[in-house]
């Protein structure tokens, strides 16, 4: 009976030492297990960590990249902004001349038509001289074997003070005709003049509306460029995130 519970008492102590081998024999697989676990989810995180590093470096160079594109493009608007404004000027002068010189055609196409009706007067009055002097002259040659020789030397004199009214007539539709020609020369120079306006004119609009339209399209293009540089700023956002779940897993 004695050594029975001698026995006894021997073996509990055994029982537990082999309790506490398998106790520990668990823990240890399980620690195993979890520190496998870390360092499998450590190497996740880092391959994150970089990838993450990788797009942040790619998202840097493209935003300096698109910063030098906006600098160049705002340097172009700058430019083209000074070209409107040299063109516009350019436009507002054009304007200016062809209105002057509107002015001018239309003065000196009513001045062409005032002198174009005395000259046309004239011409009348000089046809009416001249049918009034050739009825004078036929009505004197059949009159002439019946006439007296004292009233011939009065119709001689009539003849000579109307020759000289015609030849007066004659010098003064010369005269006429001469500033006829001059007009119609400068009415032709200053059509002339006006059509040139009025083509340099168009051509500036249109260079205008391509400048404009240039200039608009570049600042479509920054507001794009701009858009590109504030995305730009999210790989540091991504980063972050990243960054916090290894801080946690080593604590």
């Amino acid at each position: 009976m004695a050594a029975s519970a001698a026995a006894g008492a021997g073996g509990e102590p055994q029982k537990q030492l082999l309790s506490i081998i398998c106790d520990f024999a668990a823990e240890k697989s399980h620690g195993e297990r979890r520190v496998s676990d870390l360092k499998r989810r450590l190497d996740d995180v880092r391959a994150a960590s970089d990838a993450a590093a990788a797009e942040l470096e790619a998202a840097k160079r493209a935003r300096e990249d698109a910063e030098q594109e906006l600098r160049g493009s705002q340097v172009q608007v700058a430019i083209a902004a000074a070209s409107i404004q040299a063109l516009e000027a350019t436009i507002s002068h054009l304007q200016e001349e062809i209105s002057k010189v509107g002015s001018d055609l239309d003065a000196l196409k009513g001045k062409g038509n005032i002198e174009r009706d005395e000259f046309i007067s004239h011409m009348n009055q000089l046809n009416s001289k001249i049918r009034q002097f050739q009825q004078t002259v036929s009505v004197e040659l059949k009159g002439e074997k019946c006439s007296e020789l004292p009233s011939g030397g009065g119709k001689q004199g009539q003849h000579v003070r109307d020759g000289s009214e015609i030849m007066e007539s004659e010098g003064i539709l010369k005269d006429l005709i001469d500033k006829a020609s001059n007009v119609d020369a400068e009415l032709h120079v200053l059509e002339e003049e006006y059509q040139k306006d009025l083509l340099n004119y168009d051509k500036v609009r249109q260079e205008l509306a391509d400048i404009q339209a240039k200039r608009a399209l570049m600042e479509a293009v920054m507001g794009e460029m701009k858009q590109l540089q504030e995305l730009g700023e999210y790989p540091f956002l991504v980063l972050s995130e990243v960054s916090e779940p290894v801080t946690s897993t080593y604590i």
